[in-house]
């Protein structure tokens, strides 16, 4: 039982009660929170500590004026009590880009946040790349100019290879005239502090390991914004029949090995230091090899990012290389070693050689893509990775949030404006009616049912596939890569008939194999799951009453069961990139940076073996 020593959560307001350990580095036992009439709130019980009441947070302020440690004493009893509280209009919890920006945001529009971290001095682990044009887009509607000034290095093009089928020689290079480039990680958290800094936002230092979380009970108008990723704790996902399927279609997951290295010499064909290198499906580097059926079966692509001169003599240039698997699940999800060896091979193969002791940033990149969306009438407002706004086809993700979150905030905003007529259930509904509104949904059930396709296919038929989507226009598919209102492109992916055009046009550029295959496909989908896509490209037909059958009697046992893989992920894959992980710094190689669903997992065992040990 939790024990009811409590603090109030007032209407609209947030205060945080503390108990840090001794030591000051591990949550408390207990975090009560209290509705102030004498029954225990699950408010901020439920969004920051274990359901059971075995664990909760700590959390420290860093901004500067707050200072010290809000903890650590107990009542004799071993029970947590108040000793400081803070009070805002809104939560913001998660220490990533979506939780920053969101944060951001909401300060500039004069709106009282706290953003809880666990780790606010830590570099954010992930590579993120952008289109150009996007970044810009992105300047203009989120209003930081400052944004620009986040990139550190910039590609004039972007090639691709997708030699080895229908006809398309190894060497054949194809250039897309659209500039690439990546973003600055470091410069964008701190221009983000800065923003913080300037509108009051509260960053403090919070630690959750919440085993199971139950988000949607609230009794005191507490308002909550989700941003702690793909496999949140706090966010509820819809059932598989609100989002229009006839049963369960579990996330496909984006896993990559990525290294940045200093190449020796000049030798970085075939790939031009010029040009940012975003598709190389060829497996000419595995002929002979005991690895080329399978890369045959299970494709996947590396992508270059050159970044200039090396650190080291001899050395021509530094580049990020990573092998990557578009999406896969079960079976045809990839293994991280297994992606390691094919890069391997594939440098090896094209002579492009570089010391161990250049390798660094070594990248263990998890992204969890497609699933089900989140339940539009909880109070908890999901954003990013939480929302699923990952583009269910290609992974993208940081550009699609950060699209997303002017709406968001704008929503938000506006029910905090009202004064005494804030309501909380209110200003969620509002959240999730910017982030998922009807046509959103419609053409990410578009992007779902390509990610499966994808997620399916053996290596020759993507080639084709992806030969025939960049012989389309730029601005159809660079829409379909961005996918978000207000990203450039977008609106000929935005309406039923948009996307009927783009269907007919890709297909006619199909090589005939890759078009029966997607024809056999588009047939099987459909039968398993429903007509998602065909509402998706029929809307009109599908807005007059016909539809799917009723749902399933047994559909709600059958979610019960699944609802996990919304929580731990594929935990085989984050398994061997700990173990992967710990390998290399017992070796005494490169320590490398893991995804953060990665980080959580190593962090969760780590806990469990001090525990043991004490």
């Amino acid at each position: 039982m939790l024990p009811s020593d409590a603090i109030c959560v007032e209407r609209a307001a947030v205060k945080f009660l503390l108990s840090p350990a001794s030591d000051g580095a591990h949550a408390p036992d207990y975090f009560p929170v209290s509705n102030g009439s004498g029954t225990l709130s699950m408010g901020l019980c439920c969004a920051f500590a274990a359901a059971s009441g075995s664990s909760g947070v700590a959390l420290r302020a860093t901004n500067p004026g707050v200072g010290r440690w809000l903890g650590p004493h107990a009542d004799g009893r071993g029970r947590a009590v108040q000793i400081a509280d803070l009070t805002v209009d809104v939560a913001v919890v998660g220490g990533g880009p979506a939780g920053y920006v969101m944060a951001a945001l909401l300060g500039r529009s004069e709106h009282s946040v706290a953003l809880v971290d666990p780790k606010p001095e830590g570099a954010w682990p992930n590579n993120y790349g952008s289109w150009r044009e996007e970044w810009e887009a992105l300047a203009a509607s989120l209003q930081m100019p400052e944004l620009l000034d986040c990139v550190s290095t910039n590609w004039a093009v972007t090639d691709c290879f997708f030699g080895g089928s229908f006809d398309t020689p190894d060497d054949e290079r194809l250039r897309l005239d659209r500039a690439y480039l990546k973003v600055d990680r470091l410069r964008l958290k701190a221009l983000l502090r800065e923003k913080h800094a300037a509108t009051g936002v509260q960053l403090l230092e919070g630690y959750a390991p919440a085993a199971a979380i139950a988000p949607n009970l609230f009794d005191g108008g507490l308002l909550v914004v989700d941003a702690t990723g793909f496999e949140s704790k706090l966010t509820v996902r819809e059932s598989p029949a609100a989002g229009g399927l006839w049963k369960e279609l579990a996330p496909g997951y984006q896993i990559a090995y990525g290294m940045c290295v200093d190449v020796a010499g000049d030798k970085l064909a075939p790939y031009d230091a010029s040009a940012m290198t975003l598709f190389d499906y060829r497996t000419d580097h595995l002929v002979g090899s005991d690895l080329l059926a399978d890369a045959e079966e299970r494709p996947s692509f590396v992508y270059v990012m050159p970044s200039g001169e090396g650190g080291c003599d001899g050395c021509g240039a530094s580049a990020f290389f990573e092998e990557t698997s578009l999406v896969g699940r079960g079976e045809r999800r990839l293994e991280f070693e297994t992606l390691k060896q094919r890069l391997i091979k594939r440098l090896a193969f094209h002579g492009i050689t570089y010391g161990e002791a250049s390798v660094r940033e070594e990248e263990y990149c998890y992204i969890p893509m497609g699933g089900q969306l989140p339940d539009r009438t909880q109070r908890v407002v999901p954003i990013g990775g939480a929302a699923n706004t990952v583009h269910p086809a290609t992974g993208y993700q940081l550009c699609r949030m950060l699209a997303s979150s002017t709406g968001v905030a704008a929503a938000l905003s506006a029910e905090l404006s009202k004064g005494d007529g804030f309501d909380p259930d209110a200003a969620a509904a509002a959240a999730h009616a910017s982030l998922w509104p009807a046509s959103n949904r419609l053409q990410r059930d578009f992007a779902v049912f390509g990610g499966e396709f994808l997620g399916s296919q053996p290596v020759e038929i993507l080639r084709g596939f992806f030969g025939a989507f960049f012989a389309l226009e730029q601005p159809v598919w660079g829409g379909f890569l961005a996918g978000w209102p207000g990203l450039p492109g977008n609106e000929n992916h935005a309406t039923w008939l948009a996307r009927v055009r783009f269907g007919i046009t890709i297909a006619l550029k199909f090589p005939p194999k890759v078009a029966a295959t997607f024809v056999a496909y588009l047939a099987a989908f459909t039968a398993a799951y429903g007509p998602l896509i065909l509402k998706s490209i029929f809307t009109p037909v599908f807005e007059i009453g016909v539809g799917p059958p009723p749902p399933d009697p047994g559909l709600r046992a059958r979610r019960q069961r699944a609802r996990d893989v919304y929580v731990t992920g594929d935990a085989a894959a984050k398994r061997e990139a700990v173990e992967m992980l710990r390998s290399g710094r017992a070796g005494g190689t490169p320590r490398g940076e893991p995804s953060p669903q990665v980080e959580l997992l190593e962090e969760e065992e780590a806990r469990e073996e001090e525990a043991l040990a004490a």
